[in-house]
């Protein structure tokens, strides 16, 4: 796997690795920042929602538990021994009719008029043990049972019903009702007390939410029985609210939050939220992010795109100047780019193609000119053919007619000759040194017509080895030129010492003066009696040539006469 991820993205090309980069460099922050504050604004929302749920729960319970508080201060009027429960405890066991009558139409007068002053009380009305209304103040339905309706809640003998429809004929509300006995002293049946709330605290009660307009109530018993539910549908009158945990304020069910609040008296009013609606903020926060997350997106791509751009375009730049170079068209020039480091670097670049251009025409000229040098060598290898093949003829001519001398001459000549053009440029052995050198005496001995004695000492094992070319004439040449006469000596010696090769040559000519030396192993800065200066020059160059500082060259001379030239190479020099 680590070799296939290695593989690939040595196989992206640079414009994806920008956008690739780019992107991640922008969207690791984003996506950072958008968990952190993902979370913390869930936390934020979750607490708000649940606190401002909370809060709505407990001013309507709170609401809810006033009401039923002023329904019981309410009833307490009605019961013994209230003034009106006099009247009904007398109304019931008078047989005077006309005092009947009378009670009668004060008590209803009563009822009438408490139902006017109390805006808590709605329907209110006498019951008797068997269900007979005795006393109302409104139009009450013909069936109306009580033990149908939903109680609420039970305490010291009063029973707390509702929210129910009101059995109010004219209205078709929801209310809150209460049911006491009325405690007359003398009667063998009992009178209870029906009071209902006005219909109007029940619907402001629960319109008191603003956290969701589709937020549902139902009140519990305390048994967690629903006695009144605005969500019938899934939790119907009498259906069981099954909390997992008890002593959870809130949780989930059926695709609704719930939220529960509970009374002292043991009764709960339920808030019930759908979930959708509750997660409304949150999921405007995701879109919201979603949104920002295209809009970076959208961004990184084009602002790694502009990037590619401006690196592409010199790219192609480059690339063109060296499709041009590999064409040998040094005179394309491309379009700056207006990117200062990289106009900067093209500049050098276009400064490194002339370089090559002017380099490559001076190789040109070069071989041009080598070319004629390898055709003018030739010709010059030509004639020298020629001259040594017409000497030839010349020495045979001469022992054909016994002319010794001139064969003797011709025969040095020739080798002489062959000796230096048959070994230009190369290395030669000190055995053809010697023999080079010995037929150059013998010339110069015929040319200057006088005799001098050559003396030749060298270690035979030294004979085979290479040393530079024609070093050993120009030394001999410049002992001649200082001065030998028919008493002229020279000695050449050659020998081993601590690794290497000594040549020594020595003559007892005129010798020389210490500006002559001096101007010698200068290099020759000039030429002195007839030249002689460039022969030594030679040598010196080409012991420099071979052997750099390993070589020596070393002038003993003086005014008395005498001249011992010393040469020193390293042994087993090979070229």
């Amino acid at each position: 796997m680590q070799r296939w991820i290695s593989k690939y993205i040595k196989s992206l090309t640079l414009k994806k690795r920008i956008v690739f980069l780019f992107t991640v460099v922008v969207f690791i922050p984003f996506l950072v920042t958008t968990i952190v504050s993902y979370n913390a604004i869930y936390s934020i929302l979750e607490n708000k929602l649940e606190e401002n749920v909370q809060s709505n729960l407990k001013q309507v319970e709170l609401t809810l538990d006033h009401l039923l508080d002023n329904l019981n201060q309410t009833s307490q009027q009605f019961v013994y021994p209230g003034n009106l429960a006099i009247k009904l405890e007398e109304y019931l066991t008078t047989d005077d009719v006309t005092r009947t009558i009378t009670l009668e139409n004060e008590i209803k007068n009563e009822l009438v008029y408490s139902s006017h002053s109390n805006s808590v009380a709605g329907l209110t009305t006498y019951i008797a043990e068997d269900g007979t209304i005795l006393f109302r103040n409104l139009p009450i339905k013909d069936s109306s049972p009580l033990e149908n309706l939903p109680v609420l809640d039970e305490y010291r003998n009063v029973t707390y019903y509702g929210p129910h429809l009101s059995n109010n004929n004219l209205q078709t509300h929801y209310v809150l009702s209460l049911l006491r006995e009325v405690n007359l002293p003398n009667e063998e049946q009992s009178v209870y007390i029906y009071i209902e709330t006005n219909f109007n605290f029940i619907q402001r009660i629960l319109e008191v939410d603003q956290i969701s307009k589709n937020s549902f109530y139902l009140l519990l018993d305390d048994k967690d029985r629903v006695t009144f539910s605005e969500l019938n549908s899934l939790f119907p009158v009498n259906y069981h609210f099954d909390i997992t945990d008890q002593g959870e304020e809130s949780g989930l069910i059926n695709g609704y939050y719930w939220f529960m609040k509970t009374n002292k008296e043991g009764w709960s009013i339920v808030s019930l939220i759908a979930q959708n609606d509750y997660n409304e903020e949150k999921n405007k926060w995701i879109v919201q992010m979603l949104v920002l997350a295209v809009i970076f997106g959208l961004l990184s791509i084009i602002i790694s795109w502009l990037i590619w751009v401006m690196v592409y375009k010199p790219i192609r730049n480059f690339e063109a100047e060296i499709k041009a170079i590999t064409t040998n068209n040094f005179q394309y020039v491309s379009l700056p780019s207006n990117i200062p480091e990289y106009d900067d670097l093209l500049e050098k670049f276009h400064l490194m193609k002339t370089e090559i251009s002017d380099l490559i025409q001076e190789i040109e000229i070069k071989e041009k000119k080598r070319a004629d040098l390898e055709i003018e060598k030739l010709m010059h290898q030509i004639n020298p053919h020629f001259l040594m093949n017409t000497l030839d003829t010349v020495r045979w001519l001469a022992v054909l007619n016994n002319q010794d001398e001139i064969n003797r001459v011709v025969s040095s000549l020739n080798k002489l000759l062959y000796y230096n053009l048959k070994r230009q440029g190369k290395a030669s052995t000190i055995a053809e040194e010697l023999e080079s050198l010995n037929e150059y005496c013998k010339l110069q001995e015929i040319r200057y017509q006088f005799t001098y004695n050559v003396e030749i000492n060298v270690d035979p094992e030294l004979l085979e080895t290479t040393v530079p070319r024609f070093i050993l004439q120009p030394i001999v040449e410049n002992a001649i030129y200082h001065g030998l006469d028919d008493d002229g000596r020279i000695d050449v010696e050659v020998n081993q010492k601590n690794n290497h090769i000594s040549i020594s040559i020595h003559d007892n000519g005129i010798g020389f003066s210490e500006s002559e030396k001096k101007e010698i192993l200068e290099c020759g800065r000039g030429k002195n009696r007839n030249g002689v200066g460039i022969g030594m020059n030679y040598v010196k160059r080409m012991l420099e040539s071979h052997y750099k500082d390993q070589a020596h060259m070393k002038i003993i001379s003086g005014k008395q006469g005498g001249t011992t030239i010393i040469i020193s190479i390293p042994l087993n020099r090979n070229y």
